[in-house]
């Protein structure tokens, strides 16, 4: 009688890292918060996220990629076009930067700087570039003209104490000068920011 041996039969599967996203939350310097997702335009590859929060893309093609990404309460971000043998084979990592929308949900005690911006018809410009010029304070409007802006922790040195109030400085002074830029259109308006509060403004 001849014993039945048991057959195991084993299949290695390899894969290869074609690149990672690494996400950064602009405010907090931290990870996103609220859904994120993370996909490449025109194309059906989803990536793995891993618990370092790195979005792989496995197994890729030999082609050029352009990543979205698109959340809750961020900017929709993407990537220029991305040829994975350029990138450092020890290291392809794609970081992307994400700037909060008007929706975030800000700390307590947060600086900001929260406006909507119109044209001269009084209608509301999406898209339009704000910044701090004294600073490297910088987002964009949304579909309704709506901008947030915001500053992370102040040093004692960029801070101007008066009448009991703690101002951000500007250039030398208590004022704030915000540009707003768009189709060709540039305006300046001047404003006191005072820490850990909101400033609002119409432009």
């Amino acid at each position: 009688m001849i014993a039945k041996r048991d057959e195991i039969f084993l299949e290695r599967h390899t894969t290869r890292l074609s690149f990672a996203v690494f996400l950064l939350d602009e405010y907090s310097n931290g990870k996103p918060i609220g859904r994120v997702e993370v996909s490449l335009k025109n194309r059906k590859e989803k990536p793995i996220k891993n618990l370092s929060s790195y979005y792989l893309f496995l197994d890729l093609t030999d082609d050029t990629y352009t990543i979205q990404v698109m959340s809750d309460y961020y900017f929709d971000e993407g990537s220029g076009s991305i040829n994975p043998a350029e990138l450092d084979t020890k290291n392809p990592v794609v970081n992307i930067t994400l700037k909060p929308t008007p929706s975030y949900p800000f700390p307590p005690g947060a600086t900001l700087i929260r406006g909507r911006v119109h044209d001269s018809a009084g209608k509301a410009v999406s898209g339009a570039k704000v910044r701090v010029k004294e600073r490297e304070v910088e987002n964009k409007t949304t579909e309704k003209g709506e901008f947030v802006l915001y500053f992370g922790p102040l040093t004692e040195d960029e801070i101007i104490k008066e009448g009991g109030k703690r101002l951000v400085k500007g250039n030398g002074d208590k004022i704030i000068h915000l540009e707003v830029e768009y189709d060709e259109v540039i305006e300046t308006v001047e404003l006191e920011v005072e820490e850990g509060k909101t400033t609002s403004v119409i432009i």
